[in-house]
């Protein structure tokens, strides 16, 4: 009983920052537009067996902290990856050099949440999207990166990759 009480509270904290991304993602920072995206984050989160295991409620002030870390790295590559594809739409005569890199999540506990969160960090990013894993050594899987500007891109993936895992493991408390 008790277990299932604390899945249950792991899965209530889990669908915050759900919801709270719905809410950013839509644009509407509503009560009723959070409250939608909570009840609708609680459903997946039922519906895909999702009951918190990769997820540890250890220090909740530094897991918010990490979060809104994350968010803010999130918007500012975001931001920064869309200034650059538009000037690339907007100045045919910059070169772009697509191509795909591989990177490894850099994850030892090979954990699959932590890979999905570091692969829908890099898909969001304009000009950058992963198209496939595959499974590798001791760090974890290995993500088939496509960019538009490959050899600019590798250099900085390996880094920015770092960055999220330090974040996601934060969120999830695993540090």
């Amino acid at each position: 009983m008790i277990d299932r009480a604390r899945k249950s509270g792991k899965a209530m904290v889990m669908a915050l920052p759900l919801a709270v991304g719905w809410t950013i993602y839509t644009a509407e920072p509503t009560p009723g537009n959070f409250l939608l995206a909570y009840v609708f984050s609680l459903v997946v989160l039922v519906a895909t067996g999702q009951r918190g295991d990769s997820f540890r409620l250890r220090n909740a002030p530094l897991q918010i902290y990490n979060l809104f870390a994350y968010v803010l790295f999130l918007a500012f590559e975001v931001l920064v990856s869309g200034v650059k594809v538009a000037l690339v739409v907007l100045a045919p005569e910059l070169k772009i050099s697509p191509g795909t890199t591989e990177l490894s999540t850099f994850d030892e506990s090979k954990n699959d949440l932590v890979s999905a969160v570091s692969a829908h960090g890099i898909t969001i990013t304009p000009g950058e999207l992963v198209v496939d894993f595959k499974e590798s050594g001791t760090e974890g899987a290995t993500m088939i990166v496509h960019s538009l500007n490959s050899e600019v891109s590798a250099k900085r993936l390996e880094h920015d990759q770092r960055v999220r895992l330090k974040r996601i493991r934060g969120i999830l408390g695993h540090d």
